[in-house]
């Protein structure tokens, strides 16, 4: 069973803490120290347990929002040394839970202490401890008894693996667990600007959206940005690659935690020129400018005329697929 040693001088009441700022796109997940109600107190198990945080009655939430990815722990170790602590995130339905993620850590005493992991989350994903028996670790400021009946823990004996599977023993309150952790967020993109540009690439792409502290690639349909740069968490600059076609395509923004592709697409343009002979030259320059194309310089040959002539010579020939606003010369024969 699951026992534990209350030592009353380290059971003080403290203020809650004000929600710290967000650091980047970090957001932070649970209470540590001074952050709880009440002081954490030294608990210590005569077997190992599993424990997590299913409600709280206020403060910073130990549920995860939104998908993101776990990228450190921390927890306000007490004064013993030898001490050893595990981190856990479980997915709870009802009496059971499967864990999704953990670490273990030696701590140093009478500090806070952070550790970084690479554990992915889902929106409803729990923090939660793994206390190690008396023989293994000294005792660790697990647990604060807060008094607050919405404060509840649940329990479970054992060690659960990451990917499997665990059932609870027991749902306590008035325990409030002494874990935090950061969470990165999924990106967004919600603009892009300017929205079209040539096929040769190189245009100057600056895409809006949220959560881009650690971007790992950009890309345009398929096709990786030449390059790109963070200009802030909402903000990145990244260069159009060149475009075998003049198609739209959507950007998509990839950080640790996932990626984000834009509703909207990048409009890549050009001039596929068209076939014209036979054309007046009204006709060819109408038709060259729904191309994307521009005419050239134009040659009368043989007593032909702009008015008269058609066209029976053009540079590029048909077919080729140039920047926009390729000009395209064009003689003129009766």
């Amino acid at each position: 069973m699951r026992t534990l040693r209350i030592v009353p001088a380290l059971v003080a009441l403290a203020a809650f803490a004000l929600l710290p700022g967000v650091a980047g796109a970090q957001v932070k997940l649970g209470q540590t120290g001074s952050e709880l109600p009440v002081a954490p107190f030294p608990c210590e198990f005569s077997e190992p347990y599993d424990e997590f945080q299913v409600s709280i009655a206020g403060g910073d939430s130990y549920t995860v929002p939104t998908p993101g990815l776990i990228t450190s722990w921390s927890h306000s170790a007490g004064p013993d040394a030898g001490q050893k602590l595990g981190f856990k995130v479980g997915r709870v339905a009802g009496a059971s839970f499967t864990v999704v993620g953990a670490d273990t850590q030696n701590l140093t005493p009478s500090v806070l202490n952070t550790f970084p992991v690479a554990i992915p989350v889902q929106a409803g994903d729990v923090l939660g401890l793994h206390v190690f028996d008396e023989t293994e670790s000294a005792p660790t400021l697990c647990t604060s008894q807060t008094e607050l009946l919405t404060d509840v823990v649940a329990y479970a004996p054992g060690d659960v693996a990451p990917g499997a599977t665990g059932e609870f023993e027991q749902a306590t309150p008035p325990y409030r667990l002494n874990v935090s952790a950061t969470l990165l967020l999924a990106p967004t993109i919600s603009a892009l600007s300017p929205a079209k540009g040539s096929i040769k690439g190189g245009a100057k792409v600056v895409v809006t959206g949220t959560e881009f502290g650690q971007v790992q690639s950009v890309s345009f349909g398929s096709a990786a940005a030449k390059s790109f740069s963070v200009d802030s968490e909402g903000q990145i600059t990244a260069v159009a690659p060149a475009s075998k076609t003049i198609a739209k395509v959507p950007v998509t923004v990839t950080t640790a935690v996932g990626a984000a592709t834009s509703a909207s697409t990048f409009a890549y343009q050009g001039c596929k020129v068209p076939g014209l002979a036979g054309k007046k030259l009204k006709a060819a320059k109408k038709k060259l400018k729904k191309a994307g194309c521009k005419a050239g310089k134009v040659t009368t040959k043989d007593g032909a005329t702009g008015k008269t002539g058609k066209v029976s010579k053009q540079s590029p020939k048909p077919g080729k697929l140039l920047a926009p606003g390729t000009k395209v010369k064009l003689t003129l024969k009766p």
